[in-house]
């Protein structure tokens, strides 16, 4: 076992007070801010974990022969950054489809011509596993540029037995190809209903061949479903769920975008990790969620993307519901890996402090994937995940709009 420091950060902030409070009203004194901060981990050949934590003056001396990084008081140091909500893999490219919507072309225009999801699902469904990784590797890459240490990534664009696996497939050899990434792999067959099936066969196909060979190949930890107006219904989401937790899996679930289908206050009624996107959330679902152990993933940069009304953070926050921010990265409606040009727009439209910023992409987002035993703060005895930031302060990270 070989100890490593890094040293003289210009600032380290543990984030201890958020686990304190597991998420929920934080505040400025939560942050744990270090001035000139140390951080001493040791490195097996299961991961990296760390040993102390406080000021550089104070490393103790029995790691004083630890190999050491030196920031010289130019870089801060906070706790890894946790993206729970993407759609990393897919192919094709719906550049021409955005156009067309700034020029005032409708969505549901776009989709009667064969476009919207189903341009993704085709290209998806044409693409080789050796295609679809190299655009995967470049995509985690970037996400990783962006100080993301934990990544969740959703299948959902192949809506077929043999396509959703083909993309699960890939998120498994991406967890071999960046070790020094933590990556969550979710099932969202239940994305959409494709056109070449009726609802009831697809439900049927969902529930009694994917799921099970999902599960029998270990290539999830988690399974989603969107239930929303011309989605699934709250009584599908049930059997899914059901279904996916007696195979063993955590469960999720978009929830309450389009049209309030009190689907949040299913998803806490459930136990799920998490209720994504919230932008028509009840006063009931909000209730819910403070209520329960859900997390309300909220994802501002689809709302920015598609100039909707944004979900009701401080709400949410002043009931005491545990909330977390995620990109979405998908093809659609929200084409950005930029977790920090996301806490800009959490931090400009939906009112969040920076405390409640740095919770929501750290402890929040580590809950969301049920990772909040092992990452989110920085602690002896945690995981050393941590971001080296290329500026002398956190509030630099969201400051400095899409750097």
């Amino acid at each position: 076992m070989a100890n490593q420091a890094i040293v003289h950060a210009s600032e380290l902030l543990t984030g201890a007070g958020i686990r304190v409070k597991d998420g929920r009203h934080v505040a400025e004194e939560d942050l744990g801010r270090i001035k000139d901060g140390a951080l001493v981990y040791s490195v097996t050949r299961t991961g990296r974990e760390i040993e102390w934590v406080g000021p550089t003056a104070k490393l103790p001396k029995k790691f004083a022969r630890a190999k050491k990084v030196d920031l010289k008081g130019l870089r801060a140091v906070v706790p890894g950054f946790v993206d729970c909500h993407t759609h990393l893999v897919f192919a094709g490219d719906r550049s021409d489809e955005f156009a067309l919507r700034c020029g005032g072309v409708s969505y549901e225009e776009i989709a009667a011509r064969g476009g919207g999801i189903l341009t993704t699902v085709r290209a998806t469904r044409e693409a080789s596993i050796a295609e679809l990784e190299k655009l995967a590797i470049a995509r985690v890459k970037e996400s990783e540029s962006y100080g993301v240490r934990t990544l969740e990534i959703k299948s959902g664009y192949g809506l077929s037995f043999e396509a959703e696996l083909k993309v699960l497939q890939v998120i498994a050899r991406l967890k071999k190809r960046f070790p020094e990434m933590t990556f969550r792999s979710t099932f969202l067959g239940a994305h959409d209903f494709p056109k070449d099936r009726t609802r009831e066969e697809y439900l049927s196909d969902l529930l009694d061949k994917m799921l099970p060979e999902v599960t029998r190949r270990k290539l999830a930890d988690a399974c989603d479903i969107f239930v929303d107006q011309g989605f699934y219904t709250l009584e599908e989401a049930k059997l899914v769920l059901a279904r996916a937790r007696e195979l063993g899996l955590a469960v999720k679930m978009h929830a309450d975008e389009l049209v309030n289908t009190e689907s949040a206050a299913l998803a806490a009624d459930l136990n799920c990790l998490s209720a994504d996107h919230l932008l028509k959330i009840s006063d009931r679902g909000i209730a819910k969620l403070a209520s329960s152990n859900t997390v309300a993933v909220l994802l501002p940069g689809t709302a920015f993307y598609l100039k909707a009304p944004h979900a009701p953070a401080r709400k949410l926050i002043q009931a005491g519901a545990c909330v977390a921010l995620s990109t979405d990265f998908n093809p659609g409606t929200c084409m950005t890996l930029n977790l920090p040009a996301v806490m800009t727009i959490a931090a400009l439209y939906l009112g969040m402090t920076r405390a409640e910023i740095l919770a929501a992409v750290t402890y929040n987002a580590a809950k969301a994937l049920g990772l909040h035993d092992r990452k989110g703060t920085l602690e002896p005895g945690l995981d050393a995940d941590f971001t080296i930031l290329p500026f002398a302060r956190f509030e630099e990270a969201y400051y400095r709009f899409a750097w």
